[in-house]
């Protein structure tokens, strides 16, 4: 566990793709688990409540409160969209503007783990906002017709898998998703392992939170793939 700052009230964690934010019906470690024997192991209150969970493969930034009332302040500015997260990600394709940004209306399904962009009006029809900026766009080997597209998000709302939804909605799915990618995502996969530039880990979503602003701080990675 490798962790980026601590202090009274709160932990930010380092997450590595195909991790378990949060423990599920298996036997794998998950992240909660790790802050807690670590809290454990300075003699501290086990305590360790989640405010931004990631999914399992996907790697960055992940922020634990260390005490009820930090967690109650912390959920309040998630909730009001003040924690500015800031993600990495690399998509199949390159979209028109360099600049942009993408505002929909999602729906989850819960049973199938599913989210799909539906009009306003839609029952349980949530908005979902983001930014997005280009910072380079790299072509698979023989393959000039398959640009991959390293984009920088600013993340406004924080829908269920609302970044994979909104760029997949768009025909731009996130390299390695293949829950929403189709075959567009697999074409480009399989193109890029043939070229021996496979670009990301296997089970792992070319998606990284990569900064958090927390208490007028923000906190950085560097970016994980070679571009």
């Amino acid at each position: 566990m490798k962790i980026i700052y601590e202090d009274t009230e709160k932990l930010i964690v380092e997450k590595p793709a195909g991790v378990l934010t949060q423990s599920a019906r298996s036997f794998d470690t998950d992240l909660v688990s790790e802050v807690l024997t670590y809290r454990r192991s300075k003699k501290e209150t086990a305590y360790a409540a989640v405010i931004n969970r990631l999914d399992r493969p996907v790697g960055g930034l992940v922020l634990f409160a260390k005490t009820k009332q930090a967690a109650a302040r912390l959920s309040k500015e998630m909730q009001q969209n003040t924690l500015n997260k800031q993600y990495y990600a690399l998509i199949c394709g390159k979209p028109e503007q360099s600049k942009g940004t993408f505002v929909d209306y999602l729906q989850k399904d819960a049973k199938a783990n599913l989210s799909k962009v539906v009009s306003k009006e839609s029952k349980e029809a949530k908005r979902a906002e983001l930014e997005y900026e280009v910072l380079k766009t790299v072509y698979v080997q023989a393959h000039e017709q398959m640009p991959v597209t390293l984009v920088k998000i600013h993340l406004i709302t924080g829908r269920h898998h609302q970044i994979r939804v909104q760029f997949a909605s768009r025909g731009l799915p996130l390299l390695g998703d293949t829950r929403y990618g189709d075959q567009t995502e697999a074409d480009y996969r399989m193109a890029l392992q043939k070229s021996g530039k496979p670009l990301i880990q296997q089970y792992e979503i070319a998606l990284c939170a990569y900064a958090l602003t927390v208490d007028k701080k923000t906190y950085e990675l560097a970016l994980p793939w070679q571009v």
